[in-house]
């Protein structure tokens, strides 16, 4: 297996990978920076209005373009005209996220009330939307850039990205005294700016022009509709339970539940960081339809689930350093709480790994049931155990539907694994 490993990780998939955790590691890093900045600038209840800003905002991107910009990096390697097909996908992008916004700002404009509870204000929904929006603009040049497998310009883009989104939030918050709205606002004019970016460049560069192929809309929509349940479900299993806390445990418990979430998200980006610079790697060497190349890969696989479980044990471990160096004692919680977080987005880079191959093969129709189930599951045990057990309660629920969407897709990559070895 060590042969195996070092095989798989020479040449030019090594040095993309270091440049893509690099390039991770900073761009993660300033938000956790930021952890102390925000801990004391904010009560848990002004924490718990940003975080519900973030959660809807991942809820709301596989929605405001129908999940159509994760069509970008697979039919990269396909036969497409792809001036055409991007410019198909970045204005069916623009039509449908411009239009579920102003149907939501006429409808908010109608509601006398918080729809969202304990005085979490309606115009949140409307900026997270807005956000949403901004990102898959921003997504699809990084789609772009991660199949070119130009991993220093992606690079570039995030950081950049992130340092005006700091920039923003600490004088909107530490000069202007904004307290939650600093922060906000700073997500959004940040994303605004490099959204703007993004279709200037793809517009000069990629020649694109507002138009909708209805061939390669086809072609898109078949890839993608499926995937738009499977990615909402996934951002349900990983944010659904702020709503379950903030009905029965109120805002400052969303507050602190999402402050240790934050900690132990740091693996979500060790898993990111491998899977940005993997993803184009495994779809060249799958391409080449290869039984050894094969079974390499499945050999690894295997490496790869001990060393994320080894990871987050290590990081559980860090945790008291973490709090006491990063976090305002306001905001100290329970770690076990971070202990189930860490195992349970490790459970999530083990289900990356392998979901992967089905969407290579194009296997993607049972994704959405998987996801789907997963995201029930999260709900109902959340609602279960939060009011018995508190915010601990909703890191158990979230590690055990992570686990309930790895074990069923390993099922699903052994047949796809089988029937390719066979053919």
């Amino acid at each position: 297996m060590i042969d195996t490993v070092l095989n798989i990780l020479k040449g030019k998939l090594f040095k993309n990978l270091g440049i893509y955790t690099i390039v991770n590691f900073i761009n993660s890093s300033i938000p956790f920076l930021l952890l102390p900045f925000l801990t004391n600038y904010l009560s848990t209840a002004e924490y718990a209005v940003v975080d519900i800003f973030n959660t809807l905002a991942f809820i709301f991107i596989p929605i405001i373009g129908l999940n159509i910009v994760s069509s970008i990096l697979r039919f990269y390697y396909d036969d497409v005209q792809f001036n055409l097909f991007i410019s198909t996908i970045v204005t069916f992008l623009l039509i449908s996220g411009g239009t579920i916004i102003l149907l939501v700002l006429i409808l908010l404009n109608y509601l006398p009330y918080a729809i969202l509870g304990d005085g979490i204000p309606n115009v949140i929904i409307l900026f997270a939307l807005v956000y949403a929006l901004c990102s898959q603009i921003i997504e699809s040049i990084l789609s772009l850039l991660r199949a070119q497998e130009k991993p220093i310009f992606y690079g570039a883009i995030k950081i950049f990205k992130t340092a005006i989104d700091l920039s923003f939030s600490l004088y909107l918050i530490a000069v202007l005294s904004m307290g939650w709205e600093g922060r906000v606002y700073a997500m959004l004019g940040g994303g605004a700016i490099f959204a703007v970016f993004s279709l200037v460049y793809l517009f000069k560069y990629f020649e694109i022009k507002l138009v909708l192929d209805s061939k390669y809309l086809k072609m898109a929509f078949a890839y993608s509709l499926p995937l738009i349940l499977h990615s909402l479900g996934g951002y349900v299993i990983s944010f659904s339970d702020r709503f379950i806390i903030l009905q029965y445990l109120g805002k400052d418990q969303v507050g602190l539940y999402a402050v240790a979430y934050q900690v132990g998200m740091i693996m979500s980006f060790a898993n990111n960081s491998f899977n940005q610079a993997w993803t184009p790697y495994l779809f060249k060497r799958l391409k080449s339809n290869n039984d050894i190349i094969g079974r390499q890969l499945n050999m690894f696989n295997y490496g790869y689930f001990i060393f994320m479980i080894l990871l987050a044990l290590l990081l559980y471990v860090c945790t008291p350093i973490i709090y006491k160096l990063f976090i305002n004692d306001n905001f100290v919680v329970d770690y076990n709480i971070i202990l189930w977080v860490l195992i349970g987005y490790a459970l999530n880079g083990m289900y990356k790994i392998l979901v992967n191959y089905l969407f290579y093969f194009k296997r993607t129709s049972k994704l959405a049931i998987i996801t789907v189930l997963s995201a029930i599951s999260n709900i109902g045990f959340c609602i279960w155990l939060v009011p018995k057990i508190g915010i601990l309660g909703a890191s158990i629920s979230t590690t055990v539907a992570f686990f309930i969407m790895f074990a069923l897709v390993y099922i699903d990559y052994l047949k796809v694994y089988r029937n390719e070895k066979d053919n």
